[in-house]
């Protein structure tokens, strides 16, 4: 049970969360509109009429006005009352695992560029160059206090950092981080003929590696990969039945089934007929690969969903549950 205290703390995080959350929707927004984050004064996208204070209270206002502007009537967009909520939630969680420390500044600072980078890419698949400098340089900033005064931080280097020097893993790790995604990126030329990732990608692989060294840039790239197949996988097969791909669609949920069953009754399968199986997933996972390098180079094609917000989902899980 919690006491009067711990509540009222709660209660307190919760709000600065919401008030963050808004000022980070004015980031998001004027960061892709090239306005500055300061001048002007909030104003409605549709008619630019100036709002009042009480039409900027975060989520209480959104909610009175009917989700709608106060002078135009214009639907406001969902996202600010979720960005507003979900950095609440973010702030809350972060407090109740590392309290008002050092620590907890830089893994908030953290928390909130992934979240703005994700809105960005999801509402305009664009990665602004300065957001993924900032999170770079939160990175190396933390690995370079844990370098010379970890004390200072709280921060157990091994949970991060796999050398001497952590400022050294960061660099690294940022390295890695670019070298691995302009790599993959750059595959797409061969196979489809166009990057298989924007260079937004790279610069946010790149500041990862910054932030987590080289012990869980790896990892991370290789969980945002599993998350973004996870997520892609429905809308590529909704796609595919729309552009009368019926037989593809179908291919691939026999694969997919194959699999499961494959491997949960491995250790009972006769080795003959395990060898056929994964023979016959080898085949249909080239002849799937053929369908789908034959759709990336459709120009029109838009299946796919951006791989920022899979690979920031994975820094979180690494971020709340491994350190």
């Amino acid at each position: 049970m919690l006491s009067d205290f711990a509540l009222v703390s709660l209660g307190f995080i919760a709000i600065v969360g919401l008030c963050f959350g808004s000022f980070y929707n004015v980031v998001i927004l004027r960061g892709l509109s090239g306005e500055s984050i300061a001048f002007p004064g909030s104003k409605c996208p549709k008619c630019e009429k100036p709002l009042k204070w009480y039409h900027n209270i975060p989520l209480i206002s959104y909610l009175f006005l009917g989700g709608k502007c106060a002078f135009c009537k214009t639907k406001i967009s969902i996202q600010y009352p979720l960005v507003e909520l979900i950095t609440a939630i973010l702030f809350v969680i972060s407090y109740l695992k590392w309290g008002i420390t050092l620590k907890a500044l830089f893994m908030v600072a953290i928390i909130s560029m992934l979240l703005i980078t994700i809105v960005t890419d999801l509402r305009e698949r664009v990665i602004l160059t300065q957001h993924s400098y900032i999170l770079c340089g939160i990175g190396l900033s933390m690995s370079l206090i844990a370098s010379f005064a970890p004390q200072l931080i709280g921060l157990n280097t091994t949970q991060l950092y796999i050398v001497k020097y952590p400022i050294v893993s960061s660099v690294l790790g940022g390295i890695i981080g670019v070298v691995v995604m302009e790599s993959l990126a750059r595959l797409g030329y061969l196979i489809a003929g166009k990057r298989a990732f924007g260079e937004g990608d790279s610069y946010i692989a790149g500041a990862l590696g910054a932030v987590f060294g080289v012990k869980y840039i790896l990892f991370i790239l290789l969980l945002g990969g599993i998350i973004q197949f996870i997520f892609s996988l429905p809308l590529f097969l909704i796609n595919t039945v729309r552009q009368g791909q019926k037989f593809v669609a179908i291919e691939m949920m026999l694969f997919l089934l194959l699999a499961v069953l494959m491997w949960i009754f491995s250790v009972q399968l006769d080795t003959i007929i395990y060898m056929s199986g994964l023979i016959l997933l080898i085949f249909m996972a080239l002849h799937l690969i053929k369908k789908i390098v034959a759709g990336m180079k459709n120009q029109n094609n838009q299946t796919y969903l951006p791989f920022v917000p899979a690979m920031n989902l994975a820094a979180g899980i690494v971020l709340f549950i491994l350190l």
